[in-house]
């Protein structure tokens, strides 16, 4: 990946025949001319008062640290693209939102102080981010009750006076799927008012905390800033020796103007900004972003804003980010390639308030009712990343002819649920259609209910998901494994999507589509060859669910796939909702055999369905799944232990071609 960056680098060089090289390094000086290593400037303020020109070299020297904002305001052009980078030998140059804090004095006996005259936004220790004073200092308060609206809240166990936890942060569950942060308007007589609506009412069994309140600062490693008195607290404890303490300040790392074009950006450490690593401010075209690392960012690491073209993300390391990896808003042609995208999301209530936050990377529509002649996001492409540890979704694609392919996905919805490692959604026609989401390895997906009045339930994790209204969704060759609740989900108002050619390990429920919206909206689904395992005796091959019709008729098709069950001979399960003698509404949960179904619905005529009991296979083997998550084909032999395939022959050896998997039994 460095090496293709690298090319890049130098093919443009050669071109820059008029093109000036600025040097920038920690022990520079901006009275200098900063064309030449002995002579570099030293500051991101001097850099910004240049005037740019196509072709020109910004180098930061690599192992210094750059404390400031880049502002980007002039494009270079396709044969000599302004290009930002390294030079030297180390490690890349850090361009940071933090400054070094110093001079701390006591202010008692484990709180510490020191002046600051810029605001705060986050503090870290040796680089962990470090928790705003807060209370209950971990987990979730309890809401007891509400009054009926969005704004107010109910908790007898807050025994303060009154207007105590007045403008103190609220950072509070609303939904299975979104974390919201508030500012508290009002305290009255164990009732909290907030000054902004939730999107969704208040009441019993929302969890709940504050921060950001000066009183509440009695634990380790929390922090409070007074912005009147300029003052930053710290409780760290009668042994502190205050070393190492960085305070973020500044908001953005790059931020290019909207309209700039053909800027490359390399080799660049970027880190602990508040609202955005690097931000593209709409209609900016061919942007590349290679070999970088963006980290400890609040906000969101790549933010791409609308109707950015030809750009491309490429072979970047993205970690410790509150709110979002990769966001981009309605582009065109962009890449989103050979990225690693990890622990996004983590830290419950911070990063992004509502919904869309804890995501790894996303490509988005703006959230409105789209025509025909809308614009909206299209041709994009999303390969080979792994995105790993992430609060919500893995990855994200909205929009229309996009390829969604090739990409690791594994340890999504560690925070929320109600989501999925692969997702995509629409909110009306001409949304998100005709994309293709292929070849990707999805694994271990459990969810998190936790603050929520569905604390008592199973999470809604899932593998893929294929929300309301989108259509024309290929879904093939993808690997789903370990998924707590659904392996791909068709869900209601979706139609004419196709799911193909997919293995499924480890699912509580493989396949399943749900109509809850409009009558006979979710039509013309078809599920055909793919491979099911059912490792558990109450796992069901196809989840089938309709909570507006007496039946699940007519939701999709399923056809020629092939389950196996270590232990039932129970293949699919149908709840619908329907009324009995009396007129009254009940729901119906009913399970059924290959061969039931069949007769009930018509369903898999073709289909298959082994139980590997009735075989005895189980009583000396096991499953094992076996995946190639490489660019290249991977040959696996079968030396000591005796392996089978599904139909029960042995097989010496097994070939895979990349990204793809196969089901196998091993020799207890």
């Amino acid at each position: 990946m460095k090496f293709i960056a690298f090319l890049i680098f130098t093919c443009c060089g050669a071109l820059q025949l008029y093109a000036t090289t600025f040097y920038l390094a920690a022990n520079g000086n901006d009275g200098n001319k900063g064309t030449a290593k002995s002579q570099p400037w030293k500051t991101i303020k001097r850099l910004n008062q240049q005037i740019l020109k196509p072709g020109d070299k910004v180098l930061f020297k690599k192992g210094d640290v750059f404390f400031g904002e880049i502002t980007v305001k002039q494009s270079g052009s396709s044969k000599q693209p302004i290009l930002f980078s390294a030079y030297g030998k180390g490690i890349n140059p850090v361009i940071t939102g933090a400054i070094s804090l110093k001079n701390f004095k006591p202010y008692s006996s484990t709180i510490w102080k020191t002046n600051l005259g810029d605001t705060v936004t986050n503090l870290f220790d040796n680089g962990n981010l470090k928790t705003l004073a807060r209370y209950p200092n971990t987990g979730f308060a309890v809401m007891q009750g509400g009054v009926g609206d969005s704004v107010t809240f109910i908790d007898s166990s807050l025994k303060q006076k009154n207007n105590y936890w007045k403008n103190a942060n609220l950072r509070y569950r609303t939904w299975d799927w979104e974390v919201r942060t508030s500012i508290v308007k009002n305290f009255e007589s164990y009732k909290v008012t907030l000054t902004d609506s939730s999107t969704n009412t208040l009441g019993k069994g929302w969890g709940y905390y504050f921060d950001n309140k000066f009183e509440e600062l009695d634990t380790l490693g929390e922090w409070y800033y007074h912005p009147t008195q300029k003052i930053v607290y710290y409780y760290g404890g009668e042994n502190f020796n205050g070393k190492n303490i960085d305070a973020v300040t500044l908001k953005c790392g790059i931020s290019i103007s909207k309209y700039v074009s053909y800027i490359n950006i390399y080799q660049l450490n970027i880190q602990k900004f508040d609202t955005y690593g690097i931000s593209l401010m709409g209609n900016n075209r061919y942007i590349n972003f290679a070999n970088n690392i963006v980290q400890y960012i609040n906000h969101t690491a790549i933010f791409i804003n609308e109707i950015a073209k030809n750009c491309n993300i490429y072979a970047n390391e993205i970690k410790a980010i509150n709110g979002r990896g990769i966001y981009a808003l309605e582009p065109e042609k962009l890449a989103i390639q050979n990225n690693y995208v990890h622990h996004i999301g983590l830290k419950m209530g911070y990063g992004i308030s509502g919904v869309n936050g804890m995501v790894g990377i996303t490509i988005a529509n703006n959230e409105v009712i789209k025509l025909a002649d809308s614009h909206t996001a299209l041709h994009n492409s999303i390969k080979n990343n792994i995105v790993e540890n992430t609060g919500y979704v893995g990855i994200r694609m909205d929009g229309a002819y996009s390829t969604m392919q090739n990409n690791i996905v594994r340890k999504a919805l560690l925070v929320l649920s109600d989501g999925a490692a692969l997702y995509c959604w629409a909110k009306s026609k001409f949304y998100t259609h005709n994309n293709i989401i292929k070849n990707n390895i999805v694994s271990d997906v459990k969810g998190s209910n936790y603050g929520t009045t569905n604390s008592h339930k199973l999470p809604d994790a899932n593998g893929i998901y294929l929300d309301n209204l989108v259509y024309n969704i290929l879904v093939e060759g993808n690997t789903v494994s370990n998924i707590s609740a659904i392996g791909i989900h068709i869900n209601s108002d979706a139609y004419n999507n196709t799911v193909k050619n997919n293995i499924l390990y480890n699912c509580k429920n493989s396949l399943s589509v749900a109509e809850w919206a409009k009558p006979n909206s979710t039509k013309n689904n078809l599920f055909s060859y793919n491979t099911v395992f059912l490792n558990k005796k109450n796992y069901r091959g196809v989840l089938l669910i309709n909570w507006l019709l007496p039946s699940t008729q007519n939701m999709a098709n399923f056809d020629n796939n092939k389950y196996y069950s270590l232990q039932s001979d129970s293949l699919a399960r149908d709840l619908y909702n329907t009324t009995d003698t009396a007129g009254k509404k009940i729901t119906i949960d009913k399970s059924y055999s290959l061969l039931d179904w069949t007769k009930m619905y018509g369903y898999e005529k073709n289909g298959s369905f082994f139980n590997l009991k009735t075989l005895n296979l189980n009583k000396y083997v096991y499953p094992h799944l076996i995946i190639n998550n490489t660019k290249f084909n991977k040959n696996i032999r079968y030396k000591n232990k005796t392996a089978y395939n599904l139909n029960s022959k042995i097989i010496n050896k097994i070939k895979l071609l990349p990204f793809t998997s196969a089901i196998i039994m091993l020799e207890k």
